[in-house]
């Protein structure tokens, strides 16, 4: 009758520990697919919106403060560092700057080589931004696109917004006032931009 009571009590103790096991690993199983973290970098508004604490305002503060490099960086979109922690288990930084480099080193070339070319119109024909702007012709800072703002040479996305931002402008060098736009990134497109 000991040995019975024994096994039992060593079987029950077994499983007692198995249990324990199963419900410790619960959270890590269930985790894993929760690894479908939000990306900052690719996600629509409303994927940011599911985020606790993210409204529809934020969620556009937060697409109009990309490219991120870390969760950190979500203090550009007004979150306080309260915020962010919450956000850190569920949020994740995708490649986004890589692609946007390659897009922008494009057209800083040609747009060096341009005023030593005997024929600019050829030179234009083979950058991206050509296909938005005939030979000679300029985007008016004040009405133009996201789009075509984000295809002049060092100007990215959040640049863009940044000049969309500011508007209006008087003169072409008032875009200098725009955060990240200094007297380098000025002389890659004034050449290319207008007011009127």
């Amino acid at each position: 009758m000991k040995n019975i009571s024994f096994l039992f009590c060593w079987s029950a103790l077994i499983g007692f520990v198995v249990a324990m096991v199963l419900v410790l690993n619960v959270p890590t199983t269930f985790g894993q697919p929760k690894k479908a973290l939000v990306d900052l970098n690719s996600a629509s508004e409303k994927e940011l919106e599911a985020l606790p604490g993210v409204g529809s305002a934020t969620s556009k503060k937060i697409v109009s403060n990309r490219p991120y490099k870390s969760p950190d960086e979500l203090s550009k979109a007004g979150l306080s560092a309260k915020a962010i922690e919450t956000l850190k288990p569920l949020v994740t930084v995708g490649p986004v700057t890589p692609p946007a480099t390659k897009a922008l080193s494009a057209p800083v070339a040609p747009a060096k080589e341009a005023p030593a070319a005997t024929t600019p119109s050829t030179v234009q024909k083979t950058t991206p931004l050509s296909t938005k702007l005939a030979p000679g012709q300029k985007i008016n800072i004040n009405t133009t696109t996201k789009e075509q703002l984000d295809a002049l040479p060092g100007i990215g996305p959040v640049k863009a917004q940044a000049i969309i931002d500011g508007r209006p402008y008087t003169k072409i060098e008032d875009i200098m006032k725009v955060k990240g736009i200094k007297q380098g990134e000025f002389n890659k497109i004034k050449d290319l931009i207008t007011v009127k």
